[in-house]
């Protein structure tokens, strides 16, 4: 049988071509999937440290402790199932149904509420820094109705009022090494942030708890 050489190779070269575009194309569709960021802190005092699952897949590589925050994991943007597991154990402490856009970054708090079930609070982070000052924004975990927060520079700059629980307030951008007085409402009792630990060019969540009703206990996470 003669065989025409040269359009047998051709045809191996379109086929070849065709092969190598679809699987090129299927791998950026995997990476264009795999486009939403997701990490995950612990702010409930006295809780075992705990495992991350998206969609019943363990997805920590370690356990994340009281007043910890897990590394930032890559996942699919959409709808999926997020939970909180006892480390190394199948007793659920809370779960949520949460949806996440393309390219986007979330923070998810395990948080104690007010009547002492566990929940799960979903923030969206900002992840654009800015040149030259530290960009933070506060949240309030405390499990107090009573206890809205309140936020002012050393020098006497207000930057929140009234913060309730489980909000979360604005990104706000500050001078690097700015010293920060937080206060619960109806207490004088102060607790100062250091402004050692703000950085320029850095993006920051601080997050507030307490095992009392009038002195708030800070978290620093750094989100770069």
């Amino acid at each position: 049988m003669k065989i025409k050489t040269n359009h047998l190779i051709t045809r191996m070269a379109v086929a070849a071509a065709v092969i190598f575009s679809v699987s090129s194309c299927s791998k950026d569709d995997n990476d264009n999937m795999m486009n939403a960021k997701l990490s995950f802190v612990n702010t409930v005092e006295g809780s075992a440290a705990q495992d991350i699952f998206i969609n019943d897949s363990k997805v920590s590589t370690s356990a994340v402790a009281y007043g910890s925050s897990s590394n930032e994991i890559s996942t699919s943007a959409g709808d999926k199932t997020i939970s909180f597991k006892d480390a190394n154990s199948a007793t659920v402490t809370a779960v949520a149904e949460v949806n996440t856009d393309v390219n986007s970054s979330h923070t998810a708090f395990l948080v104690k509420q007010a009547n002492g079930s566990m929940g799960i609070s979903l923030y969206a982070n900002d992840n654009t820094s800015a040149s030259g000052k530290a960009k933070v924004r506060f949240i309030n975990v405390i499990p107090m109705l009573s206890s809205t927060i309140n936020v002012t520079t050393s020098a006497g700059t207000n930057l929140i009022s009234a913060l309730a629980f489980k909000a979360a307030s604005a990104y706000q951008t500050i001078d690097a090494n700015t010293s920060m007085n937080v206060m619960m409402t109806g207490s004088l009792e102060v607790t100062t942030i250091a402004g050692s630990e703000l950085q320029a060019g850095k993006i920051y969540t601080i997050w507030f708890d307490s095992s009392t009703t009038t002195k708030a206990k800070y978290h620093i996470v750094v989100h770069n």
